[in-house]
């Protein structure tokens, strides 16, 4: 069986997924990145033929040798890479890759509509893909953790809080009024953009990923697709259309 895989390597975390040919994800692992002689480990006896690397910073050559020696056709993303996407950030040398990979994986699931990507986490990105592929840009603002964080490192009295489902609607003590007021905040703030871009965008289609998706997708007012390995998908969707042949 033809067996792609996909190497996504953050600031603090590794994904490998490994995806068939008919784009479906057989398999995912995380680990540490400290833990990168195990991953190199894993990635020699998965039988893949087709890889891609998307690395935040610059990749060890040690490592970089590994990969290339490792697999008959292998990318590895960058701001010149061809994309199943336009984009049209103005800089785009300052693009996240997972933001890049994000708008693939959204083009691949929704082809032919206007979609709104949005990815929480440590940040929540709002971005959209227009229905000709073409991605325009979007925002950026704090994720529910780092909300959390702020408010206690930033305050003299405030406590550090933790994310809570029995939040009330309005907060009776200190703690009760962090907690409800920054996720009743995010989820105002995402219910707010779902309205706004289904006036401008008729028929826009609505994704949520990212660690935080889970938490909110049932307490937003709007139905949306949840895609929790969206960033995976549209890295295997790049390397589809880097060597099948699309890119002609």
């Amino acid at each position: 069986m033809r067996m792609n895989l996909v190497i996504d390597i953050g600031n603090s975390h590794i994904k490998l997924a490994t995806f068939n040919g008919k784009g479906n994800l057989v398999e995912d692992f995380r680990r540490e990145k400290s833990a990168f002689p195990e991953i190199i480990s894993m990635i020699e006896k998965i039988p893949a033929q087709k890889a891609i690397v998307s690395a935040v910073g610059r990749l060890v050559p040690e490592y970089r040798d590994i990969f290339i020696k490792s697999f008959n056709e292998l990318v590895f993303l960058n701001k010149n890479t061809p994309l199943p996407v336009k984009v049209l950030y103005k800089t785009p040398e300052t693009l996240g890759l997972d933001r890049i990979a994000a708008a693939a994986g959204a083009h691949l699931i929704f082809p032919g509509s206007h979609v709104l990507i949005i990815d929480m986490g440590t940040a929540i990105t709002i971005d959209l893909l227009t229905a000709r592929g073409e991605f325009l840009g979007g925002n950026i603002s704090p994720g529910m953790q780092t909300r959390f964080r702020a408010l206690h490192d930033y305050t003299d009295k405030l406590p550090m809080v933790a994310a809570d489902t029995t939040y009330p609607e309005f907060g009776t003590d200190t703690g009760t009024a962090i907690t409800a007021g920054v996720q009743q905040g995010i989820t105002y703030e995402i219910d707010r953009y779902m309205d706004v871009y289904e006036q401008l965008y008729p028929g826009c289609k609505f994704i949520i990923t990212g660690g935080d998706a889970g938490f909110f997708v049932s307490r937003l007012k709007r139905p949306i697709f949840a895609q929790p390995e969206l960033v995976l998908a549209g890295l295997n969707s790049i390397l589809e259309f880097n060597t099948s042949g699309e890119k002609q």
